[in-house]
C-alpha cells in the first residue's frame, strides 16, 4: 500500500494512534479515580462535561487557527500541552493531593487543547497524500483510532490492576509525549501559511467567512447536514440509551459491555471496509447508507434481548461510519486549501458537538418518565424526515462521485 510508504502520513498516523491510546487510558483512569478514590460518582458527569464542553467551543475556533498556522506545529504544541497536563496529574498522585477543583481545571484545559487539535489533524491529512489515496487514508486513520478506543480501556484496566494510578497516568503521559514527537514539523514538513494579522476581530471574521463558505457550497453544506443527522438522531440517542435498555431488560455489566462492544466493532469494521472501495458513486452511496442507518436504528428500538440489541447497535455503528468516512473525504476534496481547517471544524461540530444536545434532551425527557423506546422512535422518525428533505434538496451532492 502506497500510504505506508509515505513517511509523512505514517508519522501522522502513528501520532494519532498513540495520542488516542493515551486519551483512552486517561479517561478510564479518571473515571475510576472519581469512583474508587474520591468516592464521588456524581463528579464523573461534571468531569466529562468539563472536557466535552470546552472541546466543542474550541472546535469552533480551532479551524481558524488551523488555516492560519502550520498544522503540524499546532498539533505538536497541543499534544505537548496535553502531555504536561498528564505530568500534573501524576504529580498530584505522587503528592496524594487529588482535589475536585484540580481535576476539573485539568479537564477543562485538556478539552480546550483537544478541540484546538482536531480540525488541524483532519485538515492536515489531505495535504500529505494524493487525492486518489485520500479515502483510504481517512479509512485507515479512523479505523485504527477506533481500535485504540477498544484497546485503551483494556490496557488501562490492566495498568490500574498491576501498578495503580501512578502507572496508568504515567503511561498516558508517555504516550501523549510520543505523539507530540511523531508530529514534529521537521518530520511532517507540511506547508506554512502566509503570515496574516492576528486579532480577535480577524478570528471572528475568518470564522464567519468559513460558515458562509460551507453554507454556500452545496457539497459542503449537504455533507455537514448528513453528518449532523446521524449524530443527533442516531448516535447520540443510541449511546445514551444503552445502559437504560440494559437495565430495563435486567442485564448486568457484561451485557452493557457486550452492546457497547458491538457498537465499537461495527464502526471499526466499516472503517476498514471503506479501504476496499474503488469506483463507488459516493454521493448516492452516502444517502443510501444514511437511510440504512436509520433502518438499523429502528431495529435497535424494537430489540427485546441483549443479543439483538448488540447486533442492532453493531449494524447502526457500521452504517453510520459508512456515512461518515466518504462524506468527510468528499468535503476535504472540495474544500479550498486556505479554508479546509474551518470546514473541518464545522464538520467536527456536526460530528461530535450535537451528541451532547441529544444527551441533554433525552435525560430531561427520561426524568419526566417518558419511555425510552418512545423517545428513540421519535428521534428516528424526526431523523428520517430530515434525511428525506436533505435528499431532495441535495442534487449536487447526490451527483458527486
Amino acid at each position: 500500500m502506497n500510504l505506508l510508504q509515505n513517511p509523512r502520513f505514517v508519522f501522522t498516523w502513528l501520532s494519532g494512534m498513540t495520542l488516542t491510546l493515551g486519551f483512552s487510558i486517561f479517561f478510564l483512569s479518571v473515571s475510576w479515580l472519581t469512583i474508587d478514590v474520591l468516592k464521588q460518582p456524581a463528579l464523573l458527569g461534571i468531569i466529562m462535561t468539563a472536557v466535552s464542553l470546552p472541546r466543542v467551543v474550541m472546535m469552533i475556533f480551532g479551524g481558524v487557527f488551523a488555516d492560519r498556522f502550520q498544522k503540524s506545529r499546532l498539533l505538536f504544541l497541543t499534544n505537548l500541552g496535553q502531555g504536561l497536563l498528564m505530568v500534573a496529574v501524576v504529580a498530584l498522585h505522587l503528592a496524594d493531593a487529588y482535589s475536585v477543583f484540580a481535576l476539573i481545571m485539568i479537564s477543562i484545559v485538556f478539552g480546550l487543547l483537544d478541540g484546538m487539535s482536531y480540525p488541524a489533524l483532519s485538515s492536515l491529512i489531505p495535504s500529505l497524500v494524493k487525492q486518489e489515496e485520500l479515502q483510504r487514508a481517512n479509512s485507515l486513520f479512523q479505523g485504527t483510532l477506533e481500535l485504540m478506543f477498544v484497546f485503551g480501556p483494556l490496557l488501562a484496566g490492566a495498568l490500574l490492576t498491576w501498578g495503580g494510578f501512578g502507572l496508568s497516568f504515567g503511561t498516558a503521559a508517555a504516550l501523549i509525549f510520543i505523539a507530540a514527537i511523531l508530529i514534529m514539523p521537521r518530520l511532517i514538513r507540511d506547508s506554512i501559511p502566509l503570515a496574516r494579522a492576528m486579532s480577535l476581530g480577524h478570528v471572528i471574521f475568518d470564522l464567519k467567512e468559513g460558515i458562509r463558505y460551507v453554507s454556500s457550497t452545496p457539497i459542503l453544506r449537504s455533507g455537514t447536514l448528513s453528518i449532523a443527522i446521524v449524530n443527533l438522531f442516531v448516535m447520540g440517542p443510541l449511546i445514551m440509551s444503552i445502559p437504560i435498555l440494559v437495565g430495563e431488560r435486567g442485564g448486568n455489566a457484561f451485557d452493557l459491555s457486550l452492546i457497547e462492544g458491538g457498537l465499537a466493532v461495527g464502526t471499526f469494521a466499516a472503517s476498514f471496509l471503506v479501504l476496499l472501495f474503488r469506483s463507488v458513486h459516493r454521493g448516492r452511496f452516502v444517502f443510501r447508507v444514511l437511510f440504512l442507518t436509520l433502518g438499523a436504528f429502528f431495529l435497535y428500538t424494537q430489540a427485546q434481548s441483549i443479543t439483538l440489541l448488540a447486533l442492532a447497535a453493531a449494524a447502526s455503528g457500521f452504517m453510520l461510519m459508512l456515512v461518515y468516512l466518504p462524506t468527510v473525504t468528499l468535503m476535504q476534496e472540495h474544500s479550498d486549501h486556505d479554508k479546509i481547517g474551518r470546514v473541518m471544524s464545522i464538520m467536527a461540530l456536526a460530528a461530535s458537538g450535537l451528541e451532547p444536545i441529544a444527551f441533554a434532551v433525552l435525560s430531561i425527557l427520561v426524568a419526566l418518565a417518558v419511555p425510552i423506546q418512545t423517545l428513540l422512535i421519535s428521534f428516528g422518525i424526526i431523523g428520517l424526515v430530515f434525511s428525506i428533505v436533505l435528499y431532495v434538496r441535495s442534487q449536487t451532492f447526490r451527483d458527486t462521485r
